[in-house]
């Protein structure tokens, strides 16, 4: 019986891209291999974990018990973002420990492994093949600099790494030929890529320029990365997706210099100025509350920032010390009490500028990328990151079509399936 492999990804979008390429390479050498569940018995579980937060780190810890009690002869591999203190606290309970250093391995470590497994699981799960999606996750780059006061990631992924763009380019058009009718470019801090003296807006026009992809979308960005150059580009090419996913984290000057983010709030709104000039577009945004200091009038300005431009979603984290962090020993905590108040101020700002967002779209013609369907409803995303639901009786699967929208329900967009569009 073949092995039995089963993975399971935390955090950011390069993690996730990180996973969607060791799949491919494991399966592509070991065909025979079995892609199993986290929730069933296994022979090697692959943990790409995230130590962003405590709360991300424990949900790693717990999934590490889970697995001992599901599969208790499996072996389980951490990889990724984890700090000493999980390490030596489940030192006994993992059989390898693979750092953000050591992933270029990876494929290879893993097959090694692989390749000498005693079957442990107990019956023969059901073959399953990876899951084919629209949407392709492309990592140009990894590592970060930026040191800010809260974040453990640059020292846990501290060298800069960037895929040459010819690399990248030649990805993308393997994705294409693939199926793939959209790629996410993500990374650390992608705002930094740089290929020798060309930089992110070179890596779009090349991209443009030297394939026909329908849809180029751009993870997370730092503020002051957004130029005018960049926004121009975004104005003159329909197939860069008008979706901005901005690094704001707060819009309190005093706060934002505790932080170590080299940006102040008159910069933030100079940056949605130039981003609102794009038709369509949409903006979302990263929040973190309850830092340490933070007052209730510096919390007024990042709720007020926040309520003065149309946001469609908002991730608000509250702030978790990380040992080895500036912010960790910085005086002043929030409790845990007032952290909550504010999420939930935050998260209830964000659900009505959400409904508002969706019902100025009732009426319009969008195009959307269908990713599957659910009961009677095919879904998927709009160039500007709105989820629509609609009904139709043709196979749209992986399709970009033209809808027009009709109905905002439960606070679900629902459309009208016109025509799949022609390229």
């Amino acid at each position: 019986m073949a092995p039995v492999i089963a993975f399971k990804t935390w955090g950011c979008k390069l993690n996730q891209a990180e996973t969607q390429d060791l799949k491919e390479k494991l399966f592509s050498r070991f065909p025979e291999l079995i892609l199993g569940s986290i929730k069933k018995p296994a022979d090697l579980y692959v943990l790409n974990s995230c130590a962003v937060t405590q709360k991300a780190e424990k949900e790693v810890r717990q999934t590490i018990h889970s697995l001992q009690r599901i599969s208790p002869q499996a072996l389980i591999l951490v990889a990724g973002c984890f700090t000493s203190d999980l390490r030596q606290r489940e030192k006994e309970k993992v059989y390898a420990w693979l750092p953000n250093q050591e992933k270029k391995e990876w494929d290879q470590f893993i097959l090694n492994i692989l390749s000498s497994c005693a079957v442990t699981s107990s019956r023969q799960p059901e073959q399953k093949n990876l899951k084919k999606k629209t949407r392709f996750f492309l990592g140009i780059q990894s590592g970060c600099q930026q040191y800010c006061s809260y974040c453990i990631v640059p020292y846990l992924r501290p060298d800069l790494k960037n895929k040459p763009i010819p690399e990248v380019v030649a990805e993308v058009k393997k994705r294409q030929k693939q199926g793939f009718q959209e790629v996410v470019l993500t990374g650390t801090n992608i705002g930094n890529y740089q290929d020798r003296s060309s930089g992110l807006i070179d890596l779009l026009q090349a991209i443009l320029e030297k394939t026909d992809l329908p849809r180029l979308r751009l993870s997370s960005l730092w503020p002051t990365v957004i130029s005018s150059k960049l926004i121009g580009l975004f104005r003159v090419s329909p197939r860069l997706c008008p979706h901005f996913h901005l690094s704001i984290q707060s819009a309190s000057d005093r706060i934002l210099k505790l932080m170590g983010r080299s940006y102040q709030r008159k910069d933030l709104e100079r940056v949605v100025q130039k981003i609102i000039s794009i038709p369509q577009v949409n903006l979302t945004a990263d929040l973190i509350v309850g830092f340490p200091g933070e007052t209730e009038v510096d919390f007024k300005e990042t709720y007020e920032f926040i309520k003065n431009h149309n946001f469609l979603k908002t991730h608000i984290f509250r702030f978790s010390p990380r040992p080895g962090t500036k912010a960790f020993s910085l005086k002043g905590s929030v409790s845990s009490v007032v952290k909550k108040q504010r999420a939930q101020k935050l998260l209830a700002l964000s659900r009505k500028q959400a409904m508002k967002i969706k019902k100025s779209y009732q009426g319009e013609t969008l195009p959307i990328l269908i990713e599957g369907k659910k009961q009677d409803f095919w879904q998927g995303f709009s160039h500007n990151y709105l989820r629509v639901f609609l009904k139709s009786q043709s196979d749209l699967a992986n399709k970009i079509v033209i809808v027009k929208i009709k109905d905002l329900k439960k606070g679900f967009l629902e459309g009208e399936f016109l025509k799949i569009e022609q390229r």
